[in-house]
């Protein structure tokens, strides 16, 4: 709970916010964007706290009539459709469980969508709870994310993944729809394995589109996947998935008992034995011993362009684009410090990124790289004031996080 002094600035908030929303609306441009800043993050912890409360009087007219009766007091209230509703009844009754949880949510801590990741999590498996709260108040939701299956990975026995694997495969489900306009909605929910190949196949379709579409009349990227969908689904040509889709599966080799154990896809999502050996039977294996935090592996000053199998230690390393999460696939390969500054290409000198964080937040914005203790990279807002190129951009910089491990490397 808070102590005194963080009470009293939640109440100066909340009078903020009261005074903000009964007064006449401002012209918001000639508000200080200090002012705006300050009430969007009001805004964001009353938004937390405001889900907790809600979910208190969910769970009391649960208490009182039943959770049925709940989902159509919902329905009818707040108009929610009936998933919503039982979703919100779920969740009422899984913070009454979780009181660490709910305190968080209503101090404004964490997000509620971050309480809901840690609840479903707990759900499936013992988890700390106090270890993921913390992550949870210092992370954005999509870094949570990968967070949570990290340390869910860590506690689930190879029985237990079984199970939930098991589960997850009895819920597949897909559905196609006419809507009353006449367009067709299409919905469908894979296990991790089967979701991560489609979404390969979604992500190399939609990149062959972008580049072939004229620059100047480019689609949205929802559309341009509808269209990849529609080429996939419905090619007569048996052309199917382009050239080059990858599903790239990472496994430790135990030298003491001399097997292939702790098989993953590439986002750190473990696969069951039979997932594996399913995979193995179509795969192109690729052999590679290399530390992926601090591998050796060296190109020098000879080579700039990427190797492809530079870029699979990349993957196996950063996962995602190490700013935002989106897939690798589309990601670029940033020098972190640049070639022609006498950056070498190797894997300590490299990171994925997205086009938008490579080229907006880092070259334009001059966000920095840091490197954590245990060789994590993560994107973030410069902490120093950047130097300036010529063409006055901000020199890209990188640091590395305050570790009492004197290997620490800046940067």
């Amino acid at each position: 709970m808070p102590d005194g002094s963080a009470k009293a600035d939640r109440r100066r908030e909340w009078a903020a916010l009261g005074e903000w929303l009964t007064s006449p609306p401002p012209r918001l441009h000639e508000v200080h964007l200090e002012v705006v800043q300050e009430l969007l993050g009001f805004m964001g912890r009353a938004r937390s706290s405001l889900a907790a409360a809600e979910a208190e009087l969910v769970a009391e007219i649960a208490r009182r009539e039943g959770d049925a009766a709940t989902e159509e007091t919902l329905r009818r209230i707040q108009k929610r459709s009936r998933a919503g509703a039982r979703k919100a009844v779920k969740t009422a009754a899984q913070l009454g469980w979780a009181p660490k949880v709910a305190g968080k949510l209503a101090d404004g801590a964490i997000t509620p969508e971050a309480a809901g990741l840690i609840l479903d999590a707990a759900g499936e498996t013992p988890v700390d709870q106090q270890e993921l709260l913390d992550a949870a108040e210092s992370e954005p939701d999509d870094r949570f994310r990968r967070t949570l299956k990290d340390h869910v990975n860590e506690r689930t026995t190879d029985q237990e993944l079984e199970a939930r694997r098991a589960s997850q495969r009895r819920r597949r489900r897909a559905s196609i729809s006419e809507q009353p306009d006449g367009m067709f909605h299409l919905f469908a929910q894979f296990d991790p394995l089967t979701g991560a190949q489609v979404q390969a196949a979604l992500v190399a379709k939609a990149d062959e589109l972008f580049r072939n579409e004229d620059p100047k009349d480019r689609p949205t990227a929802p559309q341009r996947f509808a269209d990849a969908v529609q080429q996939l689904v419905c090619s007569s040509d048996g052309t199917g998935a382009p050239r080059g889709t990858e599903l790239i599966v990472l496994a430790d080799y135990d030298q003491v008992h001399d097997e292939i154990t702790n098989t993953r896809l590439a986002d750190g999502t473990r696969l069951t034995e039979a997932e594996t050996l399913a995979v193995a039977c179509d795969a192109k294996i690729l052999p590679g011993i290399f530390n992926k935090h601090t591998a050796n592996v060296v190109l020098g000053r000879s080579q700039r362009k990427i190797p492809p199998w530079l870029r699979k230690q990349l993957i196996a390393r950063d996962g995602v684009c190490i700013g935002c999460g989106a897939h690798h696939q589309i990601c670029e390969v940033h020098h972190l410090k640049h070639w022609k500054h006498g950056g070498e290409t190797t894997l300590e000198n490299t990171c994925l990124l997205c086009w938008r964080c490579h080229h907006v937040r880092v070259h334009q914005n001059g966000e920095e790289v840091t490197r954590h203790p245990n060789g994590r990279l993560t994107l973030g807002p410069a902490t120093t004031t950047p130097d300036r190129t010529h063409s006055g951009r901000p020199r890209r910089l990188v640091r590395a996080a305050p570790s009492t491990n004197p290997g620490g490397q800046r940067w």
